[in-house]
C-alpha cells in the first residue's frame, strides 16, 4: 500500500466513522500522523508489517480496545502506550522486544496479552497489577523462571510459557485456581510439583519435551482434565493414578521410555493423534495381569540398486550358501531369519527389494519405521552409481530414524570407495559401514554381529504384548487365504477375547508395521480384502510391473485381459483382479483412462522415454521450476496419476505430461511438465490466457506440494525466470517472497543491477492476497481454488495453548 493509498483510506475511515481498521500485511514501515484523527477506532490491526517502533500517534486512539502489532520488527514498547487505558487485547507477538515495559503493566483493563516469539528474558513484578488478565502468552522467549508475580494473576484461565528455559514449576502455581489451560512444554522442567493438583479447573495440561521422569499420584485430583501431553520426556512407569481422571480424552505419552507398544501409544509422527485413552488403559491392565510376553520380532529390509548382490547376501547370511549365477530379484522376496540377541531368539522378517528403477515407486509403500535397513552397494561401482544418498533419503522419508548399515558387497574385486565421514555426519542413523564378499565370506561374520547389535538396540522388539495378540498373529500367519475382510479379522480377534475396537486396531497396526499383513481398512474399495498377505500383494503388483508386453507393446496401458494373461489364475482368480488394480491406484501407480469400455488403466512408470513431437507451446509462457538435490524416481509418475483428469490429448511420456485447464467449457491454458532426471529438475511451462495462468500454476503446485509432503526433508527449491531477461539465471522464489515480506520493493539483477519490480514479478505467479495468507503462518486459513472447489487449509493446533488467537481472523472495517 502506497502512502497516498493509506492517506486516502484514513480519510475515508474518518469521514465514515469507522470503528475497526485492518492494515495488516501492507508492508508499512511507518504510519502517518493523520491516523491520530481516527479517535472512534476500537480495533486496529497492523499485523504483518515492517514497523520498527510503535508510532506515538497510535497512543492518541484512546478508545481502542484491541490493538494488533504482531509480526513487525518492534524492539521496545514505549511508555506512551499507557494512555490506551481501554485496551483489553494487546498482541505484540513475533517482534524483537527484549523487555516488558512498565507502561504495559498499567493497562489494567487488559484481558489478553500476547508476547510470544520475542526475546524477553524477565517478567517484571509489576505485571501482577494486570488483575483482569485472562490469557497470557509468552511462548518462545528466553525466560528462565516463572516469577511469583505471574502466580498472583488469579483471573488467568490460559497461560503459555512453552519454549523457554524454565527449569522449575513453583509451588505458588497453586494460586492460579481459575486456569483451564497451562502450557509449559519444551522447557527444562524435571519434576511436576504436587501443588499442580490444586488447579482443579485445569482442562489442558501440556508438558511435552521436558526432562520429567515421574508422574505424581496427585495428578488424579485434576478431575476436569481432558488433555494431558507428556510426550518426549523420561517417564518409565505408567502410574495407576492416570486412570482416575474421569474426563481424560487425550493422553500423549509418545517418546518416553515406557514398555508400551507404539501401536498403543500412537504413531511416532506427532502430527497424528496419539493412541486412544481407553486402549492405553486396557493395555496397561493386561500388563499388570501378567498375561503378556515380549514380541521378539523385527523387520530387516535390504535396499539398493539392481545387481549389487542383495539376494546373495541374504543367502549367505541365512543359509551360508552362494550361487555365482543368482538371478536378479523381480520386485520383492520375503524370508524369515532367527537370530540370537540378548539371550533371546528374535525373528527377523527379511524383505529383499529388487533394485530396478520400475520398482522404486512401489517400494516406498513397504518401507516402514522401527526397522533395520541394510543398504547394499557394489564395491565395483562409484558412490553416484550406487545412488547411496538417493536410498538414504528414501529410508529417511519412509523409515524415519531407523538404523542403517551400509554394506559394500563384492569387496573381493575392489574396496568400497565412498566418503564415509560425510555420509555419517549427514545421516546420523548410519550405524556401520562394512565390506563383504558373498563368494569368499569375507566380512560376513562382522555383518552378522552388526545386525545382532542393532536388532538388540531396537527397543520395540522387546515390547510386552498381551498373549491374546500372539494368538491372533499366529492364526493369521497360518491361514491359507491370501486376503480376508476386516470383518473376518475382527471375528478372529473376538474369538481370542480381543473385543474392543481400539485393541483390534492397535494389533492390526502392529502386524502391518511388522510386515506380516497389509491393512487398508479405510479404503472404500478394499473393504473385502483389507487384511492381506504382503506376499500376495507384492508378487501380484511386481509381476504386472515386470511384464514385457506392457513395457514394450502396450506402452503402459493395462486391461483386465492383461491381468488374466500375466497372473497365476490359482493364486489370482479373476474376481480378485480389481483389488490389485485398486491397490495400484491407492499406491499412485496407475489411473483409469477416460471413456474406455472395458476399462483401461495407464501405468506412467511404464511409459516410453521418448517425448512426443507435439509438445511445443505457442506464444508467451509462464515458467516455474523445481530443483532437487535428489530427485525421487516416483515424483513425475505420481504427479501424472494425481492430475490425470487434466491430461491434454493423452500426451504423456516417462518424464513428462501435457495438461490443459478449462473454464466455462473453454480451454484456457496448456501446460507442459517435464522432468530432467540428470539435472534433478522439473520444469513447468504454461501457455494460453494470461489471466488464468497463475490459477493453473496454483493447481499444479498444489499437487507437487502434496507429493513433496510425503517425503521427509525433500530438499526441493522453487525457481522462476526473470521476465524480459531470458538469459538471466532463474531466481529463488522463496527468497523473493522473503524479500517482499521484509518490505523490499525491487530486486537488482545482472552486472548492471537492473531493478525488477518485486511485486509485479511475484504477482505473475501468485496473488498478493494469497502470499499474505502464507506469511501469516500456521494460525491463518489458506484457501485455494482447486478444480472449482475451495479447499480449506486450516492448520492443526489452532486451539492449543501456545498459539496466539489475535490475528487469526482478518479484522474488517464496519
Amino acid at each position: 500500500m502506497t502512502q497516498e493509498e493509506l492517506l486516502a483510506l484514513i480519510d475515508q475511515a474518518a469521514a465514515e466513522g469507522w470503528t475497526e481498521l485492518d492494515l495488516s500485511g501492507q508492508g508499512l514501515t511507518e504510519l502517518p500522523g493523520a491516523i491520530g484523527q481516527l479517535t472512534g477506532l476500537t480495533t486496529l490491526s497492523l499485523f504483518d508489517n515492517q514497523l520498527i517502533e510503535i508510532p506515538e500517534t497510535i497512543t492518541q486512539l484512546t478508545n481502542l480496545t484491541t490493538l494488533d502489532l504482531a509480526r513487525n520488527n518492534i524492539i521496545e514498547i514505549p511508555e506512551t502506550i499507557a494512555q490506551l487505558t481501554n485496551l483489553t487485547t494487546l498482541s505484540l507477538h513475533s517482534n524483537r522486544i527484549t523487555e516488558i515495559s512498565e507502561a504495559v503493566t498499567q493497562l489494567i483493563n487488559l484481558t489478553e496479552l500476547y508476547l510470544s516469539y520475542n526475546q524477553i528474558t524477565e517478567i517484571p513484578a509489576e505485571i501482577a497489577q494486570l488483575t483482569n488478565l485472562i490469557e497470557l502468552n509468552l511462548y518462545r522467549n528466553q525466560l528462565t523462571e516463572i516469577p511469583e508475580a505471574i502466580t498472583q494473576l488469579t483471573s488467568l484461565r490460559e497461560l503459555s510459557l512453552s519454549s523457554n528455559q524454565i527449569a522449575e514449576i513453583p509451588k505458588t502455581i497453586a494460586q492460579l485456581t481459575n486456569l483451564t489451560r497451562l502450557d509449559l512444554s519444551s522447557n527444562q522442567i524435571s519434576e511436576i510439583p504436587v501443588a499442580i493438583a490444586q488447579l482443579t479447573n485445569l482442562m489442558v495440561l501440556s508438558l511435552w519435551s521436558n526432562q520429567i521422569s515421574e508422574i505424581p499420584a496427585a495428578i488424579a485430583q485434576l478431575t476436569e482434565l481432558e488433555t494431558l501431553n507428556l510426550r518426549d520426556n523420561k517417564i518409565e512407569v505408567f502410574p495407576n493414578s492416570l486412570e482416575e481422571l474421569p474426563k481424560l480424552k487425550t493422553l500423549d505419552l509418545r517418546g518416553n521410555p515406557l514398555p508400551i507398544s507404539p501401536e498403543v501409544l500412537g504413531s511416532p509422527n506427532f502430527k497424528e493423534e496419539p493412541g486412544a485413552v481407553e486402549g492405553i488403559f486396557n493395555y496397561c491392565h493386561q500388563l499388570r495381569s501378567g498375561k503378556v510376553r515380549p514380541l521378539n520380532e523385527a523387520k530387516l529390509l535390504l535396499v539398493g540398486q539392481g545387481s549389487v548382490g542383495k539376494t546373495s547376501l541374504i543367502k549367505r547370511l541365512i543359509d551360508n550358501q552362494f550361487d555365482r549365477h543368482q538371478p536378479q530379484t523381480d520386485g520383492l522376496n520375503v524370508r524369515t531369519w532367527s537370530v540370537y540377541v540378548n539371550n533371546k531368539d528374535v525373528r527377523l522378517n527379511v524383505w529383499d527389494f529388487g533394485g530396478q528403477e520400475i520398482y522404486h515407486a512401489t517400494h516406498q509403500f513397504f518401507l516402514t519405521k522401527r526397522s533395520l535397513y541394510l543398504l547394499v552397494c557394489n564395491c565395483r561401482t562409484s558412490e553416484d552409481e550406487n545412488r547411496i544418498e538417493y536410498w538414504l533419503k528414501l529410508i529417511e522419508s519412509f523409515g524415519g530414524e531407523s538404523p542403517v548399515i551400509i554394506i559394500g558387497n563384492k569387496n573381493d574385486e575392489q574396496p568400497l570407495d565412498i566418503n564415509r565421514k560425510a555420509l555419517r555426519e549427514k545421516y546420523p542413523n548410519i550405524k556401520a559401514i562394512l565390506e563383504t564378499s558373498c563368494q569368499t565370506c569375507d566380512g560376513i561374520d562382522d555383518l552378522r554381529a552388526a545386525i545382532g547389535r542393532e536388532v538388540g538396540l531396537l527397543s520395540d522388539v522387546y515390547n510386552l504384548l498381551p498373549l491374546s495378540w500372539f494368538e491372533v498373529k499366529e492364526h493369521l500367519e497360518n491361514m491359507e487365504q491370501d486376503c480376508i475382510s476386516y470383518d473376518k479379522y475382527t471375528e478372529i480377534c473376538e474369538s481370542k477375547t480381543i473385543i474392543e475396537d481400539y485393541n483390534q486396531e492397535q494389533l492390526i497396526s502392529l502386524l502391518h508395521n511388522l510386515g506380516l499383513v497389509l491393512n487398508f481398512r479405510d479404503h472404500p474399495f478394499l473393504q473385502d480384502t483389507n487384511v492381506l498377505n504382503p506376499d500376495w500383494v507384492t508378487q501380484g503388483i511386481y509381476t504386472i510391473l515386470s511384464d514385457e508386453t506392457l513395457k514394450t507393446q502396450t506402452k503402459g496401458i493395462l486391461t483386465h485381459a492383461d491381468l488374466s494373461r500375466i497372473l497365476n489364475p490359482q493364486r489370482y482368480p479373476k474376481h480378485r483382479h480389481h483389488y490389485l488394480i485398486e491397490l495400484m491406484r491407492e499406491f499412485q501407480l496407475c489411473f483409469q483412462l477416460p471413456d474406455c469400455n472395458p476399462p483401461r488403466f495407464l501405468i506412467p512408470g511404464l511409459l516410453p522415454k521418448d517425448e512426443p513431437e507435439d509438445t511445443t507451446l505457442q506464444g508467451d509462457t509462464l515458467e516455474f521450476q523445481y530443483h532437487y538435490r535428489i530427485l525421487p524416481e516416483s515424483i513425475l509418475s505420481r504427479f501424472i496419476v494425481l492430475i490425470h483428469e487434466k491430461i491434454h490429448s493423452q500426451t504423456y511420456w516417462r518424464s513428462g505430461v501435457m495438461l490443459s485447464h478449462s473454464e466455462g467449457g473453454e480451454t484456457c491454458n496448456i501446460a507442459r511438465i517435464k522432468a530432467d532426471p540428470e539435472d534433478k529438475q522439473i520444469f513447468i511451462s504454461i501457455s494460453g490466457r494470461e489471466t488464468t495462468r497463475r490459477t493453473f500454476l496454483g493447481i499444479i503446485r498444489d499437487v507437487f506440494n502434496k507429493i513433496h509432503s510425503s517425503f521427509a526433508n525433500p530438499e526441493v527449491s522453487e525457481w522462476v525466470p526473470v521476465p524480459s531477461y531470458p538469459d538471466h539465471p532463474p531466481l529463488d522464489y522463496q527468497e523473493l517472497l522473503g524479500l517482499e515480506a521484509m518490505g523490499e520493493r525491487e530486486y537488482p539483477i545482472g552486472k548492471l543491477r537492473i531493478k525488477v519490480n518485486l511485486r509485479q514479478l511475484l504477482d505473475g505467479y501468485e496473488p498478493a492476497e494469497l502470499r499474505q495468507m502464507r506469511r501469516m503462518g500456521d494460525d491463518e486459513r489458506l484457501e485455494y481454488h482447486i478444480y472449482g472447489d475451495y479447499v480449506g487449509g486450516d492448520k492443526v493446533g489452532n486451539d492449543k495453548v501456545g498459539n496466539d488467537k489475535i490475528g487469526r481472523n482478518k479484522i474488517q472495517k464496519t
